[in-house]
């Protein structure tokens, strides 16, 4: 049997905001002791253009992908070294994608995953071991949506004109000239 690690997050559906905690659990589950150089979990949100033949170069359509663009890199220490008992270990985290005031690289966008672009953020956690052992790691897909102020509000065109399209409406005068096409209309 060989050493299994879960990423374990608080919120079953793991739809969160960048300006709450992401609070969860790392499950290591060791048939025997491990000794460790320390574990770390990190975020890493990228968004992934998929090009496609006609509007791409040479090089871009040949590979069909463009490298993703990373919008977020935060890393944090969970434990630092030492070892790891037999059994079940549990070792709770908290994580803030966004700080209060805090300078990001750019606006944190929601996942969304697209035929032409995906945008999605993977919790890692990493255990690294010494010279001669393979390092574990284990990776989990979080979801993020828009905090409430950092959706932009458009303003409203003085030329824009709000109108409903009910069964009333449908009942104008000049319903069958315009299905026909016999109208013309003249805008001055």
């Amino acid at each position: 049997m060989s050493t299994k690690i879960v990423l374990k997050f608080f919120r079953s559906n793991r739809i969160y905001r960048p300006s709450e905690p992401v609070e969860g659990k790392i499950v290591i589950n060791s048939p025997s002791s491990i000794s460790h150089h320390g574990i770390r979990l990190s975020v890493t949100g990228s968004v992934s253009l998929q090009v496609r033949g006609g509007s791409a170069g040479v090089i871009e359509s040949y590979y069909g992908v463009v490298k993703p663009i990373t919008i977020v890199n935060k890393s944090i220490e969970v434990k630092p070294p030492g070892k790891i008992g037999s059994g079940t270990t549990e070792l709770p985290f908290t994580m803030v994608l966004k700080q209060t005031g805090e300078k990001s690289l750019g606006r944190f966008y929601e996942t969304y995953h697209g035929t032409d672009v995906s945008i999605q953020y993977l919790f890692t956690v990493d255990i690294a071991r010494g010279y001669l052992y393979k390092s574990l790691s284990a990776t989990t897909e979080v979801i993020v949506e828009s905090d409430k102020a950092d959706v932009l509000e458009r303003p409203v065109s003085p030329e824009m004109a709000i109108f409903y399209i009910t069964q009333d409406t449908q009942r104008h005068p000049l319903l069958p000239e315009i299905k026909s096409g016999m109208l013309l209309c003249h805008l001055s």
